[in-house]
């Protein structure tokens, strides 16, 4: 049986474990809204200028990214880097040197993608494919 001096301790205890639960939940609750997944992730694309795609093959593709998704990676009006047997590197747009003809899009499969950025208007690519136009 309880007695009547121990119901104050059982109350405090009980109490207590409420808070650290609610604390658990809240704090749990607003480290969702903290994170870089909770930002649209279509604000971090200047839409005016070009991206830079890095693969994980070492690849890069330069082009305008059009969605994010957490699987792929839409790339449109795209250009890479082909290497001559000088060593020199060419800016060339995709469709252009391939056999098979393809569209001027690639949808990249984001585990092959290292990371991508935003290009400078007055980049050096940049500079080089409004030239090629």
């Amino acid at each position: 049986m309880i007695s009547s001096k121990h119901v104050p301790i059982i109350i405090a205890v009980s109490v207590a474990v409420l808070v650290v639960i609610a604390g658990l939940f809240s704090g749990l609750f607003l480290t969702k809204f903290l994170k870089y997944d909770s930002y649209d992730k279509q604000d971090f694309i200047d839409s005016v200028v070009y991206q830079a795609v890095f693969l994980t093959n070492d690849q890069i593709y330069f082009g305008h990214l059009k969605n994010i998704d957490p699987s792929y990676l839409i790339l449109s009006d795209v250009y890479y880097v082909k290497v001559d047997e000088g060593g020199a590197g060419h800016l060339v747009k995709l469709g252009a040197l391939e056999p098979h003809g393809p569209q001027d899009k690639m949808i990249i499969n984001r585990g092959q993608v290292l990371f991508w950025e935003n290009l400078k208007a007055d980049s050096q690519v940049t500079k080089t494919i409004q030239n090629m136009k």
